[in-house]
């Protein structure tokens, strides 16, 4: 079988679909991923990617994304969950200017199946035409259902392509049952960890001597942001007995020079990895967050607008503590908050177990081939 995995031109899109990938291409079927921008890295992970975005960065078009839905990244009121929700249909709409290139190619490779990315609803229509089998693949906790492609203007790209949304797409769900907003999907599967492969440095496999803290802002973050959130961060961590790692990836070269004894500055590393050796986490929601419940790693969520409604799941699970206003409320009290607090620990470890007793991706792979070939 051919199988055609679609994503967002983005890391934090594509990345969470690389285990059920792998789980499709180690049972003997064949796999081709369609991206752009950064997202091209999946084939580091091993499998053939497709450019549909020649030349264009990730960068370059989160720009054009936030021209497009400048509410998405402006500021949240007392209920940011119900904002999220609201701007869903929007959110997949705003993707409509990167659709047919990658339409184009997933075509060319005439599969038998479609995994697409539950947020870019490129898959539904490559789905339609063909007249093959689809499967929507979540990628974070949001819940983002493909009946949002059936009406304007999440189905913009549909209507402009004259095809109807195929009736049944399931989705495989990667958020435990507990976290994933709204109703469960189809499919519940263990979220694995990938964020990419690498070198490990040797003091990583060294128990540290106090409590490490990752700190990580993701791979989009501007640098005057980084900037920040570093002076921030070096300003109070000599007051808290710990270890503070933060990955700034290509920024690493301007991070200051007068970081306290106790602050590492890496470049990137895969954050499972980190994460084994860490009692808590600093970071900006996002990807970052699944990758901290499936280790049972405390949170501390600095929330931005385009995170807000995510991080507000996780605070009320009782895995994460948010910060909204990172200057005036990212102090030591809040990290060792966060080291220290018994019910986070706990909640943390409950919902490590419970994304532990899912089908793992080759666990669940018999029901998805069932989709193409009933027999």
């Amino acid at each position: 079988m051919r199988v055609v995995v679609l994503s967002a031109p983005s890391l934090a899109h594509a990345f969470p679909m690389v285990p059920l990938a792998w789980a499709f291409r180690s049972a003997g079927h064949e796999v081709v991923f369609v991206a752009g921008g950064d997202a091209l890295a999946v084939a580091n992970a091993g499998l053939p990617v497709l450019d549909a975005l020649p030349g264009r960065t990730t960068s370059d078009m989160l720009t054009e994304f936030m021209h497009d839905m400048p509410e998405f990244y402006g500021p949240r009121g007392d209920d940011p969950l119900q904002e999220q929700n609201a701007q869903k249909p929007y959110h997949v709409a705003a993707w409509d200017r990167y659709v047919d290139p990658h339409v184009q190619l997933a075509e060319q490779v005439r599969p038998d199946l479609v995994i697409y990315d539950a947020i870019f609803g490129v898959g539904a229509i490559v789905a339609a035409r063909l007249g093959i089998p689809a499967i929507a693949h979540s990628i974070a906790l949001a819940r983002y259902s493909p009946e949002l492609l059936r009406d304007l203007p999440g189905g913009v790209s549909l209507r402009r392509y004259g095809v109807q949304l195929p009736e049944g797409i399931p989705t495989v769900d990667i958020a435990p049952p507990s976290l994933v907003e709204g109703p469960p999907g189809e499919f519940a599967m263990r979220y694995v960890p990938y964020n990419g492969g690498s070198v490990l440095p040797p003091w990583l496999l060294s128990s540290p001597e106090r409590p490490r803290i990752a700190v990580s802002f993701g791979s989009l973050a501007a640098t005057r942001q980084l900037t920040r959130y570093v002076d921030q961060i070096a300003s109070v961590a000599a007051e808290v007995e710990a270890e503070f790692v933060v990955t700034l990836g290509e920024h690493s070269a301007s991070a200051p020079d007068d970081l306290p004894p106790n602050v590492r500055i890496t470049r990137w590393l895969p954050l499972h990895a980190l994460l084994r050796t860490c009692a808590a986490a600093i970071h900006h929601g996002g990807g970052t967050s699944l990758t901290c419940c499936a280790l049972g790693i405390p949170q501390l969520v600095l929330a931005g607008p385009e995170t807000a409604g995510e991080a507000e799941l996780l605070q009320a699970r009782g895995v994460a503590h948010v910060l909204q206003n990172v200057e005036q409320a990212l102090d030591a009290a809040a990290i060792r908050e966060v080291l220290y607090d018994d019910k986070l620990h706990r909640a943390a470890a409950e919902v490590r177990d419970e994304i532990a007793d899912l089908p793992t991706p080759s666990e669940l792979l018999p029901q998805l081939v069932q989709l193409v070939d009933p027999h």
